[in-house]
């Protein structure tokens, strides 16, 4: 296949967006933004390293640049995309959504990019662009960490979705110990509409034995080839000294098949690109010019249908509110089970450091009670941020399933039209294709409540300490589980409000999804009988574009013109 140079590629953007924009496919818009960005950043190729939560993304990154650059922990990150890039000095290039810009030192992108220092990016970074020296050999490539995309969660769905169109080459991090599952599979189809470029990495390859390393790469390439229709190269890799020959694997892989022809393949990612947009933007100028030459009574059954629906959304409303109480009622009761299983450990853990903490207290009865408090207060701050991840697995069931009905509820919509479209005008037609992506359940506060009712510390000078003082010390130990019991309800029941805010995410993607393909049908197919030489025309111009004529455009729905 010959690659388009650039002025070819910018014509046929510039039509496409034409189009687009004449004919309302909005749905179109991220796509045709992640064309015009490439065409501005000629030869350079976005390597997107995605993966589910701890499958060793920024793991990756940091063994890449030999320094631990990124931050790594326990908490997933924010939805913020960090961007690295050879630079002629390290630096942290910061834009914020009212425009500003600051160039930070290296070390403060923790401060941004962290979930426990920018919970949900409250402070509003737009981008995060790091310039490193050590990329040098790396010159054309752009890494992109996507903390959260791709995962079961997003903070921040509509950023991360606005940025997927933009992805050049794609990295999807697995973990071994977690092989390719429904998620990955997900995410790697979506991917595969955006580009050509995609390699799996099988992270943390040490924690699996020489053969069971070999069975889950078989399992993974079968499961590739067979879900997305052609191979895919599965690349193993591990962050520990021994597998040094794992990771310089990864290394040539990245320096000779992208950045030894990084020029190139930025022009083939932008080609595939656009022949993606043409294939969907041919198919609804096929529907719109069916209608036209359809007989006044198929559009009129054809309106009919879509009126029907777009009422019938009120019964499907309501149909959802249903499921979605179910489930906020599982969800509590998972929530509180599963947090409160935690509490023999943590009251066994608190109980071993407080005895500990308590030989060096001295004083009266109310120093040892500020002792107290303050180290209660910390100890169970440090017990729930470490045990609050835990909400994640906690809130998969219930979060799968509404994603799963809502999109099973959504197809069967979209079946619906599929029918009355083929009834009326004889035409295949498929419709845009629904994906549920959930916002994360914000970490919750770790907020306690008073520990002492009454100030009974006032009356400490009554208290002789050297023969009451152990009396006292048993009494705060016996507090202990109590105290670990309300913070871990506490906890489950903030997982279990902060995982509504999710569930009523993923009804109103769903809904709004109905609407806005009802409208565009409506907009295309309603009068369409006065715009028929505009829609001919139109068709014309798409089969003009300098495309080959073999295959239809990758994730492309062919209409066959009535």
């Amino acid at each position: 296949m010959t690659v388009p140079n650039a002025a070819d590629a910018n014509q046929r953007l510039s039509v496409l967006t034409q189009l687009c924009g004449t004919y309302r496919m909005a749905t179109l818009e991220p796509q045709l933004r992640a064309c015009e960005a490439m065409t501005r950043e000629a030869g350079v190729v976005d390597v997107a390293v995605l993966g589910q939560f701890k499958a060793g993304k920024s793991s990756f990154l940091n063994s890449l640049i030999g320094a631990e650059i990124l931050p790594v922990g326990v908490l997933p990150l924010t939805a913020l995309v960090t961007r690295l890039a050879h630079g002629p000095d390290d630096r942290l290039e910061l834009q914020f959504r009212s425009g500003e810009r600051r160039t930070l030192p290296v070390p403060a992108l923790s401060e941004y990019v962290t979930e426990s220092a920018n919970p949900r990016n409250e402070k509003e970074v737009a981008t995060a662009d790091l310039a490193l020296t050590a990329l040098a050999p790396f010159k054309g490539l752009r890494f992109v960490d996507t903390p959260g995309l791709g995962s079961v969660f997003q903070h921040n769905t509509q950023a991360s979705l606005e940025w997927l169109p933009r992805v050049g080459g794609a990295l999807l991090a697995i973990a071994v110990n977690q092989p390719f599952g429904e998620q990955d599979l997900h995410l790697l189809r979506d991917v595969a509409r955006h580009t050509p470029e995609i390699a799996i990495l099988l992270t943390k390859a040490d924690l699996v034995t020489e053969a069971q390393l070999e069975q889950v790469l078989d399992f993974t390439q079968h499961q590739v080839a067979q879900h997305l229709g052609r191979p895919v190269r599965v690349l193993p890799f591990s962050t520990q000294p021994a597998f040094s020959t794992m990771r310089e694997a990864v290394r040539q892989h990245l320096l000779t098949r992208v950045a030894g022809q990084h020029e190139e393949l930025a022009r083939t990612i932008l080609d595939h690109k656009l022949r993606a947009i043409q294939g969907a933007c041919e198919e609804y100028l096929r529907l719109a010019l069916g209608a036209a030459e359809a007989a006044a009574d198929s559009r009129e059954a054809l309106r009919i249908a879509i009126a029907q629906e777009r009422v019938a959304l009120d019964a499907v409303q309501g149909e959802v509110g249903v499921l979605v109480r179910d489930l906020q009622t599982r969800a509590r009761t998972l929530a509180a089970n599963g947090f409160l299983a935690h509490k023999p450990a943590v009251a066994r853990r608190l109980h071993a450091d407080l005895k500990a903490e308590m030989k060096g207290w001295t004083g009266h009865l109310g120093h040892r009670r500020e002792h107290f408090e303050a180290w209660l207060e910390a100890a169970l701050r440090e017990a729930m941020a470490e045990v609050s991840p835990a909400g994640h697995d906690v809130m998969d069931a219930c979060l799968l399933e509404a994603q799963a009905s809502l999109q099973r509820l959504v197809r069967a919509f979209q079946d619906r039209l599929a029918e009355a479209i083929r009834q009326a005008l004889g035409l295949n037609f498929e419709g845009a294709r629904f994906h549920a992506e959930m916002v994360e359940p914000r970490h919750p506060d770790i907020h306690l409540g008073k520990v002492f009712d009454t100030q009974v510390d006032l009356l400490w000078f009554l208290i002789p300490m050297g023969l009451l003082g152990p009396l006292f010390e048993r009494h705060f130990l016996k507090l202990l589980p109590w105290e670990a019991e309300k913070s871990l309800s506490r906890l489950a029941n903030q997982w279990a409000e902060a995982s509504q805010v999710s569930l009523q995410s993923l009804v109103a993607q769903a809904l709004d999804f109905m609407r806005q393909e009802l409208s565009t049908l409506e907009s295309l197919t309603l009068g369409a009988e006065d715009r028929r030489a505009d829609l001919q025309e139109a068709l014309r111009t798409l089969g003009e574009l300098s495309l080959p004529p073999s295959a239809p455009p990758p994730g492309s729905r062919r209409i066959p013109a009535p």
